[in-house]
């Protein structure tokens, strides 16, 4: 008996949605889920016993930040869920998009992925990439800033 991806992507949404729990550990067969809002990670150094093989999936430490303001206009695009932000599909190709970057409509911007679970953030809007905030490779919390978008004048 295993973890699914589904159900490791529902309980990764119960903790993030809930204000009482901070850290929690799943065990389901020879599977371990691990994950903490705060984006650190209390470990064990001794294997969990009767376990075969471990699968953990720690956040990487978040470093806390006050965000940047979004002037009146400018859309802000966030993270739908908590994961690690990646600019690139691959790590052999390049960036989606660049600061000042134009984009249309639907333009994917980034990849946001939790449990090898990869949802791609598009542009809401036809305009220029004013600033990327969110690092590459780092843990994002949901609805975390992740850039800001100037939209075209109409």
């Amino acid at each position: 008996m295993s973890l699914t991806h589904k159900e490791a992507r529902r309980i990764l949404e119960i903790l993030d949605h809930t204000t009482h729990l901070d850290f929690l550990e799943v065990r389901v067969g020879d599977t371990t889920l691990t994950a903490s809002k705060s984006g650190t990670i209390q470990r064990s150094l001794a294997p969990a016993q009767g376990a075969s093989q471990t699968t953990s999936a720690p956040p990487a430490p978040v470093a806390v930040a006050s965000e940047p303001e979004v002037a009146e206009g400018q859309v802000a695009v966030r993270a739908t869920m908590m994961g690690t932000f990646y600019r690139k599909p691959s790590p052999d190709q390049q960036c989606f998009v660049e600061e000042n970057a134009t984009v249309e409509a639907g333009t994917p911007l980034c990849l946001v992925e939790a449990m090898k679970l990869f949802n791609t953030l598009a542009s809401p809007v036809n305009g220029r990439v004013v600033r990327i905030v969110a690092q590459d490779l780092q843990m994002v919390q949901r609805d975390q800033l992740l850039m800001i978008i100037e939209p075209e004048a109409c």
